[in-house]
Formats: C-alpha cells, sequence, structure tokens
C-alpha cells in the first residue's frame, strides 16, 4: 500500500494548515469536556502531529503512532512530539491511556476490529476511544455513490454504518457513549470535492492539488472557481445533514462496558 501513500500525503498547503490547525483546535476544546482533568493520550495515524500539539498544549502528555519514519518527521523534529513508527503494538507493554484517538484511521486499516481490540486493551479504566470515520450512509455518500470523495479508493480499505460501528465496539468489549454527524474540518469540503468529482469528472484533483501532488494548471481555474462558489451551499447542506444524523462523518466516543461514568 505504500505506492497510495506519497510522501507529500495529508502534507496541505500553508492556508490550509492554518484552517486545520484552528479547526484541531476547537476539536480538542470539545473533548477537553469528557475529563474532569488532562491526562495521557495517544493518536493512532497522527499524522503531523497537529491533533497531539493541540492536546498538549491543553497540559495532556501525548504520544502518536505513524505508519513510516518519513511521515512520522515533522511531529518529531518540528513539534517534538513523542511518534512510534508502526503499529500499536510498538506501544510499551504495561502502558494504559485516558483518550485514545482514531481521527480518519480506521477505515485505512486491514483489520480494524483487531485494533478496536487492541485500542480498549491499551485503555485505562475509566478512559476514552473517539474514532471519526466516514458514515457510509450519509447523505453525502448516497447523493455521490462511487464518485464520494470519503470513499478514497484504494486507502480506504473498510467503511462503517453508525450500525455496523457499533457492532464492532462491541466486539471489544466497548460501549458508544455519544454519537456526532458534525464534521467542519471535513463535511463542506467532502461536499465541494464530490460534487466536482460525479458533475464534472474531478477525481479527487483539486485534493490532490491542495496536498501539492498535483500541480495548478490554467486548464484547472474552472474547478478552482467553482469550489468557491460551492462553499456555501456545502456547508448549508452539511448542516442540514448533521441536524437529521446523516453527516458524511460519524465521531463515536466509546469506553468500557463496565465504565460507571457512562
Amino acid at each position: 500500500m505504500e505506492l497510495y501513500y506519497p510522501g507529500n500525503y495529508r502534507r496541505y498547503n500553508t492556508w490550509v494548515l492554518i484552517a486545520l490547525k484552528t479547526l484541531y483546535h476547537f476539536q480538542v476544546h470539545r473533548w477537553m469536556k469528557l475529563f474532569k482533568k488532562s491526562g495521557s493520550a495517544l493518536e493512532m495515524g497522527c499524522g503531523d502531529g497537529l491533533m497531539l500539539d493541540a492536546l498538549r498544549r491543553k497540559g495532556w502528555v501525548v504520544t502518536g503512532t505513524e505508519r513510516t519514519q518519513e511521515m512520522a518527521v515533522f511531529a518529531r523534529n518540528t513539534l517534538g512530539l513523542q511518534v512510534y513508527v508502526g503499529g500499536l503494538e510498538e506501544i510499551p507493554q504495561g502502558q494504559k491511556f485516558d483518550l485514545i484517538i482514531l481521527f480518519q484511521v480506521l477505515e485505512h486499516l486491514n483489520d480494524p476490529v483487531t485494533v478496536i481490540k487492541q485500542c480498549a486493551d491499551l485503555l485505562a479504566p475509566e478512559g476514552k476511544l473517539i474514532i471519526a470515520v466516514p458514515n457510509s450512509r450519509s447523505w453525502q455518500s448516497r447523493y455521490s455513490a462511487a464518485s464520494w470523495f470519503h470513499l478514497d479508493v484504494p486507502r480506504h480499505l473498510f467503511h462503517f454504518s453508525p450500525t455496523s460501528l457499533q457492532y464492532a465496539l462491541n466486539i471489544a468489549g466497548l460501549t458508544i457513549s455519544t454519537i456526532s454527524y458534525v464534521s467542519f474540518e471535513h463535511d463542506p469540503y467532502g461536499w465541494v470535492q464530490s460534487i466536482l468529482n460525479k458533475e464534472f469528472d474531478n477525481q479527487n484533483k483539486l485534493t490532490r492539488q491542495l496536498m501539492k501532488i498535483d500541480r495548478f494548471t490554467f486548464g484547472d481555474i474552472f474547478a478552482l472557481v467553482l469550489s468557491i462558489v460551492l462553499i456555501i451551499p456545502s456547508l448549508v447542506v452539511s448542516i442540514a445533514s448533521w441536524v437529521n444524523h446523516s453527516g458524511a462523518i460519524m465521531q463515536v466516543v466509546s469506553s468500557h462496558k463496565n465504565d460507571t461514568n457512562l
């Protein structure tokens, strides 16, 4: 699969990074309401470490994992984060975490149920596992079908509905305490790219350009202008889908079934 994860995968341009940092800050702020105090956090597939950095600024002791040395360089060298290369088996034996994050990661794994079980083993008695994945039953998925931005073949190996994700968590001895369909980070943009894909055969080219995998050319001006025009309508449709529990991204907070704080 390394062929499909080039070195600049998820390495966005400066303006996109600024937007993501801001959105991740608010995301972390919402998560902090689940805890009485700061603790230890693990993020699998932490990328550049923006989420972990936001948590660290809130007083958390943070650890991450990434698939390759190259993907871990920025988080390690620029942000100074502890990042293990490999799967969860690289985490030192006996270590437990108050918060484990799988943020747009589970769908990339070839054995997601086993990974959820590993997370359950690493979770402290009253810890929380937060999973964010594309929602295969969303309005966005149903509209765009094979052109859905979040389908992302071949990197996404599995997709989940609310029912199948709950089933996977139950197998691992975890239960869902809350589920949200709101994603300012991914949902409105997902509509923009999905519309471009379905109606204009864009094939995620806009996203590849924002990642600097492809270069912008004169022929891309129309798609760029159209994407700007679509921002407001995409936000409106996203909000409507959130109200109807049909957002393109679902985020669950889960914990051990015997957690009395649920």
